[in-house]
């Protein structure tokens, strides 16, 4: 089968798109991935093995008129690009992992009457999701919440797709607690600034803490240079790891005892699928609060706690973090929680689904 997929906007619909295009290849079956032109895009899908095209497309929603107008041109535009690329690639199925550019790529594919999927990895949906939801033929979900915002007879819960290279087994490199520090693919600052105050304190309590931190694309320089001021980082600076964006996740997954995060889709089904105990902090003001509903998931089920933003109060979170990465039993019991929420295959269940899809269309 000839395959498209389609994210863009965020790690958080880019990394599961990747995913899937990476058991594609392993299938030995064709794909084209279809982003935007955003340089956290152009970071992400840099030097992938498939052909990668870029389109230049904006949000609508919630915006000026005059930017409304430009966002709407610059949508027919794409719609008419995309449109040629699949008359000439001639694709079975399109599946639309979120994003701006998922819009032109699924209206393209409909008027060429192409198999269409989308998939949703929040629990909460936001509103071009919504909209898709009435083009395509199937919707995947990543939590069974997600269910009832979607037409029920289009629905399929999938799970959300990881990379493979996050569940290989591999050695660790140190031997001491780690802690891994993420604000998601575009970084966050709040996160950022609080462990740049914390960090001494942990290392007065733990002198083999191995802290990897990272710190997103447009805060790197900065965070950088603060950790180079503090004597602290003078004295364990061979255990502090400061990245822009890290490209080896196994790796930091693999190094990390605990992880301290925003709530974003992928980091949520990355921490269910590898089973790793989290502190979650939500962006607090991501559409629909739905980081604030993908972090309550976990902690209610014992996998992750939970702080808000604009109440964290950081004595109480330094106290919470010293207690988790002291002791191992609670690290243990929060791993044995996420068996509720493992997905086997979820990048098998969504292309079996499709391929069913395009197989009955042929047959019919």
């Amino acid at each position: 089968m000839k395959w498209v997929i389609t994210a863009g906007g965020t790690g958080g619909h880019l990394i599961p798109g990747i995913a899937l295009a990476q058991e594609i290849m392993r299938l030995g079956e064709e794909l084209i991935f279809i982003s935007g032109t955003r340089p956290v895009e152009k970071h992400i899908l840099r030097d992938k093995p498939f052909r990668v095209y870029q389109l230049e497309v904006e949000g609508i929603v919630g915006r000026p008129l005059k930017d409304k107008i430009r966002a709407g041109f610059k949508l027919i535009k794409a719609i008419h690009r995309v449109r040629k690329i699949l008359e000439e690639y001639k694709p079975h199925a399109i599946i639309a992992e979120g994003g701006y550019v998922s819009v032109p790529v699924v209206v393209a594919g409909k008027l060429l009457g192409i198999k269409t999927a989308l998939h949703e990895q929040n629990v909460i949906p936001g509103k071009a999701n919504l909209l898709l939801s009435k083009m395509v033929d199937k919707v995947f979900i990543s939590f069974p919440e997600s269910k009832k915002y979607f037409p029920e007879e289009k629905v399929v819960f999938s799970g959300n797709p990881v990379r493979r290279e996050l569940l290989l087994p591999r050695e660790r490199d140190q031997k001491g607690i780690g802690l891994l520090v993420m604000g998601g693919s575009l970084g966050a600052r709040f996160l950022n600034d609080l462990i740049l105050k914390l960090f001494p304190k942990l290392f007065e309590v733990f002198p083999e803490l191995f802290l990897i931190h990272q710190t997103g694309l447009e805060d790197f320089e900065r965070v950088k240079e603060e950790y180079e001021k503090s004597s602290h980082f003078l004295r364990f600076k061979e255990r502090i790891k400061i990245f822009p964006f890290i490209e080896d996740m196994g790796w930091a997954y693999n190094e990390a005892d605990l992880v301290i995060a925003r709530a974003g889709a992928t980091t949520i089904a990355e921490l269910i699928a590898l089973k790793k105990p989290a502190i979650l902090i939500p962006y607090p003001y991501a559409a629909g609060r739905h980081q604030d509903i993908n972090a309550e998931v976990l902690a209610r089920i014992g996998g992750a706690i939970k702080f808000n933003q604009k109440d964290l109060e950081e004595e109480k979170f330094l106290e919470v973090l010293k207690n988790l990465l002291s002791s191992k039993e609670t690290l243990e019991k929060m791993k044995r929680a996420y068996e509720t929420l493992k997905v086997e295959n979820p990048s098998g269940v969504i292309l079996s689904e499709m391929r069913k899809l395009v197989e009955g269309t042929k047959n019919a």
